[in-house]
């Protein structure tokens, strides 16, 4: 069976590697006066104007001092200063538009199966432009590799403070990878699912918030071995749980969360261990799932040795006169939001994240009608889980959950979680034997 990505995907085809805003994580609290980093001790460590040419020239040089990058022969890349209007304007500049990749009624499909699975809020999204709408309206700034540019979106506030330098020094960095490792093309492969692209997002975006961070702490007077990672890191972690309880639909709101926050502690603890050159090889070698992310490489690989990881890749076959419209991996980190959202406490982030690290697999598809009569849509979802406990605990929260205007059934199977939903109550019973035969032995 063939995967192929959905909504969920069309900013990553759009090729932009973003910075949020006022969404974004404090890196770290104490003001102070800059202090040189060592070995780069020719840049001035106040900020600055970044609408200024001078400005990007000093910040460049500095990300790109703390990368161990040469750059003598290089200079920034062009960065220009736009309202949210002409912003989303420039995105599509030079670009197949987005929307064909969806036709409309797949898309309308795509979302109604979503929004029965409980992973988009239902009216969120009504066309395929609104996906891009959000991720901009999301974003502080981005890097588009296709034209290697910086676009700085202007909305009325100051362009001179440490937030707004740190802002551009992240999407310098993103300037810097695309030269040694062609942003354009890593994790672009449409075959992906949604939780391997969430994975390989996390390293981009991880990277730029980590030496984000390290030029926040010298710009506050802090040195770079005083900075206490662990605290900084945790605190990240904390930030997204709480961020993606307050945003919801977690399998569009995942990509402005995880990739800042966890993604930021996973490629600050390689950083930790080897520097940039450590860094360097998660492009070579990028992490499988948001699991891997979550939990760290090497204990991600005890987990997978521990409890074998389920692909789910046979089919349910449709009912008759309906047709099949998508699939895709949740994984371990939309999963975690989802039941973070159900719970409805912040309290409950650490014992669901336990839960989350013991995910060993998923898969859904979605469904819609084919016959003459008003078209409705239905979902699968299977997910595999380390233990028995784990699926159970997972089914308890997501039978809360009722979809306006259809049925949904939710059991544990051993380790094992099944969901299925359908607008038609007299054909539940049908999907969930198609559920079932689509399961090996």
């Amino acid at each position: 069976m063939s995967n192929h990505r959905g909504l969920v995907a069309l900013a990553a085809l759009l090729g932009l590697w973003g910075c949020g805003g006022d969404d974004r994580p404090a890196l770290l609290a104490d003001d102070g006066e800059g202090r040189a980093v060592d070995g780069c001790e020719q840049f001035s460590y106040r900020t600055c104007d970044i609408r200024k040419q001078s400005c990007q020239e000093e910040l460049f040089g500095l990300m790109a001092c703390l990368r161990g990058e040469d750059v003598a022969s290089a200079g920034p890349p062009p960065v220009s200063v736009m309202n949210e209007e002409q912003a989303l304007a420039r995105v599509m500049e030079g670009e197949d538009s987005a929307s064909s990749e969806l036709a409309a009624a797949d898309f309308r499909a795509e979302v109604r199966g979503l929004e029965l699975l409980g992973l988009l809020e239902p009216g969120l999204l009504g066309a395929s432009e609104d996906v891009l709408d959000i991720t901009i309206s999301t974003m502080a700034a981005y890097y588009k590799p296709s034209s290697k540019e910086v676009v700085i979106i202007d909305r009325g506030e100051s362009l001179s403070d440490l937030s707004s330098n740190g802002t551009l020094a992240h999407e310098l960095v993103h300037a810097l990878q695309d030269r040694r490792h062609d942003l354009g093309s890593f994790g672009a492969d449409p075959s992906l699912s949604s939780d391997q692209s969430l994975a390989m997002t996390a390293v981009v975006e991880g990277e730029a918030t980590l030496y984000e961070l390290l030029m926040t702490a010298a710009y506050r007077g802090l040195s770079l071995a005083q900075v206490n990672y662990g605290a900084a890191f945790e605190s990240m972690v904390g930030f997204g749980d709480e961020l993606t309880m307050t945003l919801g639909s977690p399998i569009l709101s995942a990509g402005s969360v995880f990739p800042y926050t966890y993604g930021a502690r996973f490629m600050g603890e390689h950083w930790l261990s080897g520097r940039a050159s450590e860094l360097d090889l998660m492009y070579s070698e990028p992490p499988a799932s948001s699991l891997e992310v979550m939990l760290g490489e090497a204990t991600a690989a005890e987990a997978a040795a521990a409890g074998k990881m389920e692909a789910f890749d046979v089919l349910p076959a449709p009912l008759d006169h309906h047709g099949f419209v998508v699939d895709d991996v949740a994984g371990a980190w939309v999963t975690f939001s989802r039941l973070l959202e159900l719970s409805g406490s912040l309290q409950s982030a650490q014992r669901l994240r336990t839960v989350a690290e013991r995910w060993r697999g998923d898969r859904f598809w979605l469904y819609r009608s084919q016959d003459d009569a008003p078209q409705t849509f239905a979902a699968i979802w299977w997910t595999s889980w380390a233990d028995a406990d784990a699926a159970e605990q997972a089914s308890e929260l997501l039978a809360g959950f009722v979809p306006p205007g259809a049925v949904i059934d939710v059991e544990a199977v051993g380790a094992r979680t099944r969901l299925v939903v359908t607008e038609r109550p007299e054909e539940l019973a049908d999907w969930i034997e198609r559920a079932d035969e689509a399961l090996p032995e």
